[in-house]
């Protein structure tokens, strides 16, 4: 008897210690997205590595945790893999805090912070940013992509991403608060900066433009000029659309260059061209001369930087990274490129 209980304690040992993190965050993206498919989509893994990563947990647990239903797309579990559920998210997390814990007890520590933006926040903003974060947290990893608005708030709430960056109006974004993170959907959500303007700029030659003067022009004189944008659809594009339509008159042909480069060399290549951009993506451009702001009456919407922050535990730099966004945007426009920002 007491080689059986043994036997059976050595088991019970070996038994718990085979399980494994990436077979529990597969079993946990499965459920939370609904397939394979989906799963290894928001894993950045092949479907056949997490089917096998559900199948292994399975034959180690030596029960099923998924009941498969025929002609069925949802994921419905079993007894048991409701059991597990809440115990793996619980050991998730403890993993998370243990990564965290260590991060902030040393800088010198391992870490990965996956951020999605849009492409003119993560190049005018986050890229300069970033350069200050990889020199400080040197054994992290800040890894960045860049999509559109709906696809920086999905990948954040899906799991993907731990932070995600958005250029959108104050209108569209009454619920996000600046300050700290509001429950909800993700983590929270913040406003990084609060004020960012947009700009609709021309050519030094351009019809509108008074030399030496600051150019004031009404909306309605804007109709017969091409005016470029990055975007060809999208809430960005939508919102200018709609500002346009205001006067009740069909109003300039927004045209789309699928790039924020684009849309400044579309407007210093045609004396005739209108760019719109945000403030912060111009600065060089018009300190340097290259081109010339005109100042709209009625003023283009105000746009805000947000944050959509993951539900898993940050890493600590994750706030610090913030603050310096942040600051970025409070040097004067007409002080950014010139050398005196970063003093």
């Amino acid at each position: 008897m007491p080689e059986e209980k043994k036997s059976r304690g050595s088991r019970q040992r070996s038994y718990a210690s085979n399980l494994e993190i990436r077979q529990l965050r597969a079993f946990i993206a499965l459920v939370e997205n609904g397939s394979i498919t989906a799963a290894s989509q928001v894993l950045g893994l092949a479907q056949s590595t997490v089917s096998e990563a559900i199948a292994a947990l399975e034959r180690e647990l030596g029960t099923a945790l998924i009941a498969h239903k025929r002609g069925s797309h949802s994921v419905a579990l079993t007894d048991a893999g409701r059991v597990l559920l809440p115990r793996s998210r619980h050991v998730l997390a403890a993993v998370d805090k243990a990564y965290v814990a260590v991060a902030k007890a040393t800088v010198s520590a391992r870490g990965e912070v996956n951020i999605v933006a849009n492409e003119s926040v993560s190049t005018y903003l986050l890229s300069p940013v970033l350069a200050m974060m990889r020199r400080r947290w040197r054994n992290t990893k800040f890894a960045v992509s860049v999509a559109a608005c709906p696809e920086v708030r999905e990948g954040v709430r899906s799991g993907a991403f731990d932070v995600g960056l958005v250029l959108t109006s104050a209108k569209q974004n009454l619920r996000a608060r600046a300050g700290p993170p509001t429950q909800g959907k993700y983590s929270g959500s913040q406003v990084v900066v609060p004020l960012i303007p947009l700009l609709i700029f021309a050519a030094p030659a351009h019809p509108l433009v008074k030399p030496g003067l600051r150019t004031a022009v009404r909306r309605s004189s804007l109709d017969s000029f091409p005016v470029f944008v990055s975007d060809a659809a999208g809430e960005y594009r939508s919102l200018l659309e709609q500002f346009f339509r205001e006067d009740e008159i069909p109003g300039p042909r927004l045209e789309s260059t699928g790039s924020i480069e684009g849309v400044t060399t579309s407007v210093v290549a045609d004396s005739r061209a209108l760019g719109i951009l945000p403030s912060y993506a111009v600065a060089k451009d018009v300190q340097s001369g290259r081109i010339v702001p005109l100042e709209l009456r009625p003023a283009l919407p105000a746009m805000q930087v947000v944050a959509f922050l993951s539900a898993r535990n940050l890493h600590p730099g994750t706030e610090e990274l913030l603050d310096e966004i942040r600051k970025s945007c409070l040097v004067p426009l007409s002080e950014r490129g010139s050398g005196r920002a970063g003093k």
